[in-house]
């Protein structure tokens, strides 16, 4: 027995090169699952957590998971729309507070979110730098919208046509940067948002994705 821990302390001391980088491969290998474990979690924490503060998600008759995916995330498939009359109608019942969202649009790549000035206290949104929306035609950027486009206070927006090739279309938006939100490390530092009345719609760009 004490033959063999001598032979394997003499190999490992003239194999010191080869014995390091099995050891770094076996302990990699070892922590690589409880890694990934422990970084889906945390994934599926943060997602889990915007969509437990979201009580309620409204909207029309069709997909229910493109409807929370727009709604709480910004994603690109956009539910059938419905009209404020519908907010409303859940204001009139008293039992809730209706924050319309309108996810749309699109600015150099960053979805625009159409909401009311509730929808900030709500989600805890802060301003780190400028002030907030005042009037129309006014936006706020999340943390990483400003970041990855080098804008700030004071610089303008311009929101990207649904197609290069319909003329007729929809004309762009062209918004002052109002404000920058301070990082939530959440799914609004990747937008903006633009209004001076209650149901008015505020441009809301984010950047994800």
């Amino acid at each position: 027995m004490i033959d063999s821990l001598y032979i394997a302390w003499r190999y490992i001391s003239f194999n010191k090169a080869k014995t390091i980088v099995l050891v770094a491969c076996v302990t990699l290998i070892s922590f690589l699952p409880i890694a990934l474990h422990l970084l889906l979690e945390e994934s599926e924490r943060q997602l889990m957590s915007r969509a437990v503060s979201t009580p309620l998600v409204v909207g029309a008759k069709g997909s229910s998971l493109d409807l929370v995916m727009n709604t709480i995330y910004f994603g690109d498939e956009v539910p059938e729309l419905i009209t404020m009359e519908a907010s409303e109608q859940v204001e009139n019942t008293d039992l809730a507070l209706s924050l319309p969202l309108y996810v749309r649009f699109k600015a150099r790549g960053n979805p625009v979110v159409g909401t009311t000035l509730d929808y900030f206290e709500f989600r805890g949104l802060k301003i780190i730098d400028g002030r907030q929306m005042a009037v129309l035609g006014d936006c706020v950027l999340g943390a990483k919208v400003a970041e990855s486009l080098g804008l700030k206070t004071g610089d303008s927006l311009v929101s990207s046509p649904e197609s290069l090739f319909d003329l007729a279309g929809i004309y762009p938006l062209k918004m002052k940067v109002a404000g920058i939100f301070e990082k939530s490390h959440t799914a609004d530092d990747h937008q903006g948002q633009q209004s001076h009345k209650r149901h008015s719609i505020f441009p809301h760009v984010h950047h994800d994705r």
